[in-house]
This record gives structure tokens, C-alpha cells and sequence, in this order.
């Protein structure tokens, strides 16, 4: 079988992504995170943003259209997007004010983590890294790249923010994931027109959503290649303003 085939390359473009959303609101109402863990025929959205804000505001901006709410997790070490430019800080910044929420995408890889009481201290140093940078209140969690210790920690709260990996949404909650670029358990739509399921938390990456049919690798690739070329275009930009040779061979 055709890989665009098996893996439903056809699923992943903004157009159908309009359609998912369509569809989802027939049978479901989408919630935010909260204190209220509400179960009837609910959907938590969440984005986990790894690679591109551009595409988390694509996507923003077409659950807007419907006034459909979801929650965007941002990764404060992401090698692929720096929170301390003003593009990107920016970004965030209108995501919020289009009524969705951030949630703080943690990484326990980057300060090695064994323990809980370790986990707790670091998640409260970023949690207040977010409010001051985007002046929110962050009210949710989700794990990067989650390892074994990772999906021990099964509170439903740490440091005041709800976990999105804790034992609640693992057992009463139904779990779709578009991780690596294809869906993991579950096809959506599927999920979405039978209705079977009373509440359901769906993962998904802004970077696999694209204008364009196209393979995971291509998607990615897509996020990588636009970056690489806005940074070029900055440097020249800068080397224009201050009157600058650019050297070659």
C-alpha cells in the first residue's frame, strides 16, 4: 500500500482542517483545561508546538472562524523557534488574543529530571518565565517528548497547572494523537463522525497541518527550510541597513 495511503497524507491540510472542526462541533463542545473536569461529549484541544508559531497561527486563526477554543503549548527550549523575538513573542502574543490559551510545553530532558520535587521547582521557574513574557496566567502542562519518569508523575496538578499526562485524562479521557505526522491509536474523523466517545483530548502539532498535501517528512522539512530562510533574510536586511558588504568567493 502507497504510504500517502496508509498514513491518510490527505488528512493533514488547513482546508481539511476546517472540516475536522466541522465536524467535531456536531457532537461535541471543546473546553479548556480547567478545574472543572467536565466529561459529556467534550474535547480538549491542544497543540503542542515544537517546530513552527507560524503554523500554531494558522491554525488559531481557523478555529477562530468558528469560535472554536483550544489551549497551545510553547516550548521555551525549542531549537526551532526562539520565545525571545519580537516575530515570535508577537506571535504568541495575537494566538492569545484571538481567545485561545498557552500552556507551558515542559521538558524534563533538558534539566535531566529524576524526581518529583526537582520537576517542581523547574516547572514553577518557567511557569513564571510565561506570565511575565506574555502577561497570562498559565494554567496547564504538557510534557515534551515524555520518558518513563515523565509519565510516572500522574497528578492532576502540579505547581497550580493542570497536567495533561496525569491519571484523569489517561482514564476517563479518550487520547488522539497526530505525533511523527500521522495518527497515532485513532483516525479523527473517524472518531469524530461515530461519536462514540464521551470526552476525548486531541493532540496536534501546528508543523503537520499545511496548505498542501504532502509527506511528514516534506511538512517538517517545510517548517525547518522557512525558518532557515526568514533568518537569512533578517541578516541581509541588516547588512542593507547599515550600508554592508555581503562577501562571497
Amino acid at each position: 500500500m502507497d504510504n500517502s495511503i496508509k498514513y491518510h497524507f490527505n488528512d493533514f491540510t488547513r482546508k481539511n482542517y476546517l472540516k475536522i472542526l466541522r465536524t467535531a462541533r456536531m457532537n461535541y463542545r471543546f473546553v479548556f483545561y480547567g478545574s472543572q473536569r467536565v466529561l459529556s461529549k467534550t474535547i480538549y484541544l491542544r497543540h503542542d508546538v515544537d517546530f513552527s508559531m507560524n503554523s500554531a497561527l494558522a491554525l488559531a486563526k481557523i478555529e477562530k472562524k468558528l469560535n472554536i477554543k483550544s489551549t497551545y503549548f510553547i516550548l521555551p527550549h525549542s531549537d526551532f523557534y526562539n520565545l525571545l523575538e519580537p516575530e515570535i513573542t508577537g506571535i504568541v502574543r495575537r494566538i492569545i488574543k484571538l481567545g485561545h490559551r498557552i500552556g507551558l510545553h515542559f521538558d524534563c530532558h533538558y534539566y535531566r529530571i529524576k524526581d518529583e520535587s526537582e520537576l517542581v521547582r523547574r516547572l514553577k521557574s518557567e511557569k513564571k518565565f510565561f506570565e511575565n513574557l506574555f502577561d497570562t496566567r498559565i494554567q496547564v502542562f504538557s510534557f515534551h517528548n515524555p520518558d518513563k519518569f515523565a509519565l510516572s508523575c500522574t497528578k492532576y496538578r502540579y505547581t497550580g497547572m493542570v497536567n495533561t499526562y496525569a491519571e484523569f485524562f489517561k482514564n476517563k479521557v479518550s487520547y488522539i494523537s497526530d505525533s511523527n505526522g500521522y495518527w497515532r491509536h485513532n483516525r479523527l474523523q473517524e472518531v469524530l463522525m461515530s461519536a462514540k466517545e464521551n470526552s476525548i483530548q486531541i493532540l496536534l502539532h501546528p508543523e503537520w497541518w499545511q496548505d498542501k498535501v504532502m509527506s511528514p517528512k516534506e511538512r517538517v522539512w517545510r517548517c525547518i527550510d522557512g525558518r532557515a530562510s526568514k533568518t537569512r533574510d533578517k541578516y541581509l536586511a541588516v547588512l542593507r541597513k547599515f550600508k554592508r558588504n555581503h562577501i562571497d568567493w
